[in-house]
């Protein structure tokens, strides 16, 4: 791979890899990040860094892949967003905790992507903004659904309707960021370790019932956390007797 780098182990880590044009995607680097991603979900990795090269975490889609849409048929168009939609959904759906480690600019895309992780760490004063409006489009990478859960619908509506920018310490206030570092590495290594803490089928069966729990009831949420509670006794007294 040439526009990602992969790191495989018990901590994996995907980093966008275009520096030189603030890590924009593009069609290769999105083929490479989906390719990365299906790694990591094959591997025994318990942790993913999702971050970017250079000083910018990424800028959004890549102007020349915008405007290669204009002369798309509708079916070729679909497939497209079809493909990019496949790589959120297998991301924001992995069984490990991930991370999004974002320096300087989540733009578009790039915010879309952050959105996917579990846990958002940033850098002070780093930029998010979904500017898709500004092209006459809408975000199409998973935001519309995961942004009002996480802040609210009246935020996420105003972020969307007038391209709001916040900041890292604006997003923290509202639980779009997790943690504020100014040394990004550290922060990576510090929160790292506090998951790593945590034991693997614990962390996997809370994050499945989190998401389960958006689409039932209360009632249903509590029968399937009782269903993943056993499993987690389970396999807590098998390593402890092993």
């Amino acid at each position: 791979m040439e526009k990602v780098k992969l790191i495989l182990g018990e901590v994996a880590r995907i980093s966008l890899n275009r520096p030189e044009k603030k890590n924009a995607l593009d069609t290769q680097l999105l083929t490479e990040l989906r390719e990365a991603v299906d790694q990591v979900k094959n591997s025994d990795a318990r942790v993913l860094i999702l971050t970017g090269e250079g000083d910018t975490f990424c800028a959004g889609l890549d102007r020349n892949l915008l405007m290669s849409f204009v002369d798309m048929d509708i079916r070729a168009f679909e497939e497209a967003v079809e493909f990019v939609q496949k790589l959120i959904y297998d991301l924001r759906t992995l069984e490990i905790p991930v991370i999004a480690a974002v320096q300087r600019y989540a733009i578009g895309g790039g915010m879309q992507l952050a959105l996917t992780a579990d846990i958002r760490i940033a850098t002070p004063g780093t930029i998010f903004f979904l500017r898709e409006p500004e092209f006459g489009i809408i975000p199409d990478m998973g935001a519309l659904y995961i942004l009002p859960r996480l802040v609210g619908d009246g935020v996420a509506r105003d972020m969307v309707y007038t391209r709001r920018q916040l900041t890292a310490e604006e997003a923290k206030v509202i639980g779009l960021v997790n943690e504020i570092y100014e040394d990004l590495e550290k922060g990576i290594e510090e929160y790292t370790q506090k998951l790593l803490s945590v034991p693997v089928h614990t962390l996997r069966e809370a994050k499945k019932q989190i998401e389960y729990g958006w689409g039932v009831s209360f009632k249903e949420s509590l029968k399937s956390t009782k269903e993943a509670q056993l499993r987690c006794i389970r396999e807590s007294l098998r390593i402890f007797k092993s």
